[in-house]
């Protein structure tokens, strides 16, 4: 019959009858029978991402552009709460989860310590925001880190934000944007923190 798929479970042929349509063809493993299955979702299907030269900078309190290597930075003060804002746009194929938001950054000089970080997204929803007034959502915390040794080496750190409230509530297709900011209350790194990156997955 159209769209049957004939097996082998070990003994038999036998058929597996159509699955409902958008599912997929799943192996179970060996000495399993494929079934059909919905597609998670989730994962790396899709990546936004951001550095320094997309930073649209808030009127007050935030991170400097600098260089280093060559390398575009943002830094960071050690006392004062400086953000970074990117502009994006939720893909269509969003599958509903949460998001993993990680961050790629250095120490300027600091060899000791740790350095956090603050995540806030704040949705973008058509015929509703008014842009001109900030509506983020409250931030999300990326547990503070040592530092390595060494100043110039990088640090990856990452934070999983649940759907909903905490990431105001942002859907498929829909503009947003995310705001990064130095956890100073909780890290204790002398000297600035360098963002080189920021990339979001849906998990």
């Amino acid at each position: 019959a159209q769209g049957d798929v004939i097996y082998h479970n070990g003994t038999n042929f036998v058929n597996l009858g159509p699955g409902t349509s958008g599912h997929f063809l799943k192996t179970q493993g060996a000495a399993a029978n494929p079934v059909w299955a919905a597609a998670s979702g989730g994962g790396g299907a899709w990546q936004l991402q951001w550095g320094p030269l997309d930073n649209e900078a808030p009127a007050a309190n935030y991170a400097t552009l600098d260089t280093r290597n060559a390398h575009p930075v943002l830094d960071f003060d050690t006392t004062t709460a400086e953000a970074a804002v990117f502009t994006g746009a939720l893909p269509p194929d969003y599958g509903g989860g949460g998001l993993t938001v990680s961050i790629w950054c250095a120490a300027t000089s600091a060899t000791s310590g740790t350095i956090g970080w603050l995540v806030s997204i704040e949705r973008i929803d058509v015929s509703s925001l008014d842009i001109d007034a900030d509506s983020f959502a409250s931030a999300n915390t990326v547990t503070a880190t040592t530092v390595p040794g060494t100043s110039g080496q990088v640090l990856k750190l990452s934070v999983n934000i649940s759907s909903g409230a905490n990431m105001d509530s942002l859907a498929a297709g829909e503009l947003f944007r995310i705001k990064i900011e130095r956890d100073v209350t909780n890290d204790t790194a002398a000297g600035d923190a360098e963002l080189l990156r920021v990339l979001m997955v849906e998990q």
